[in-house]
């Protein structure tokens, strides 16, 4: 708790204002609805002339875990000539002007001859290069299962192998990296429904930045809760770009505390997760950014005073959102967002 009732001067209970209802928009992204960016904070002055560009200055991967009731996961057997023969999760490139849904899909059916319906993100990895790897579950709808007879360029075949064959290393898998995301896939089917996060898809809407989104929230209690606003043109939640060669959304989210409460020593803002996605992957779009939208708790012992007044720290009042907020602090309760420079969680 903490120590005296916040400075009035930077703090305001939630009101209707000119950039619109902050818990409404707070509200609408955990419900994976969007809300417009209509002010970036930091980062705009360095990322010089970077222009996202799909499969030219950013790399959007996209990958299927898929266990069907037997408990078998979906692989695939590699045609490539630098992994010919050994094991995969079906993925691949996104490609311009598509969608990160219409992009698994469309790798599923040529990979392993099989549609399905995507249901949720299982988690998003991103590292140097600007490279970021979406990994989707969802339910088997159609198609058949591709065999040798039917091999090409896209795989060889593709089976329901038994995870047994994978722990016990039977099976000649193409890269280790995708062990942490079978473990994440098997942990999430064998959750129920009440345990799992809520299914979250990206939104279709067009951005020209890469666009970190932080809902920095200060938990004092289990009924009460604060979120940073930043008030320039409206209250809204800051954004900031990311302008490294190395992206990393933590950073985001400690350069707009810099510029809100001056010395961030002592703070170490976590994420707790990734709650909402938005891309666009139209035709005729010059720019190929995302958005983010990232649940960071700053986990300080008392509400820190702010020095920048476009800043203010803004206390939820609708219980139910209170308690929505709370429980995505738990873990497995938001979709996993993995820096791969910094290592799995």
């Amino acid at each position: 708790m903490a120590d005296a009732s916040p400075n009035l001067s930077c703090t305001e209970t939630n009101k209707s204002e000119p950039g619109g209802d902050i818990e409404a928009d707070l509200q609408k992204i955990l419900n994976g609805q969007h809300v417009p960016v209509n002010h970036i904070a930091v980062g705009l002055d360095r990322i010089g002339n970077f222009v996202p560009k799909t499969k030219k200055t950013v790399y959007y991967i996209v990958g299927a875990i898929l266990i069907n009731d037997a408990g078998q996961i979906l692989m695939i057997q590699e045609a490539k000539y630098s992994c010919y023969g050994q094991w995969y999760l079906p993925c691949g490139r996104v490609e311009r002007e598509e969608s990160f849904v219409e992009a698994c899909k469309r790798e599923v059916e040529e990979e392993a001859g099989l549609t399905f319906e995507p249901t949720t993100l299982l988690c998003v990895e991103y590292g140097s290069g600007y490279y970021y790897r979406l990994t989707f579950t969802g339910h088997v709808t159609g198609g058949k299962l591709k065999t040798l007879e039917h091999k090409d360029k896209e795989s060889l075949q593709a089976e329901w192998i038994d995870p047994v064959h994978i722990q016990n290393k039977l099976l000649p898998i193409r890269a280790k990296d995708i062990l942490p995301l079978i473990k994440l896939g098997y942990k999430h089917w064998e959750r129920t429904v009440e345990q799992r996060f809520r299914p979250c898809l990206p939104l279709s809407y067009k951005h020209k930045h890469i666009i970190n989104r932080p809902l920095i929230v200060q938990k004092m209690s289990d009924s009460e809760i604060y979120v940073l606003v930043n008030s320039e043109g409206g209250s809204h939640f800051p954004c900031g770009v990311d302008f490294s060669r190395t992206p990393s959304a933590l950073l985001t989210a400690y350069f707009i505390l810099k510029e809100a409460i001056g010395n961030t020593k002592g703070f170490k803002p976590r994420i707790c997760g990734l709650v909402n996605l938005e891309y666009g992957g139209q035709p005729g779009s010059k720019e190929d950014g995302i958005c983010f939208s990232i649940l960071v708790s700053l986990d300080a012992p008392k509400l820190p005073e702010l020095e920048n007044s476009v800043y203010k720290w803004i206390k939820v009042q609708d219980s139910a959102l209170i308690q929505n907020i709370v429980l995505l602090f738990e873990d497995g309760k938001s979709v996993p967002l993995i820096d791969l420079s910094a290592g799995r969680s």
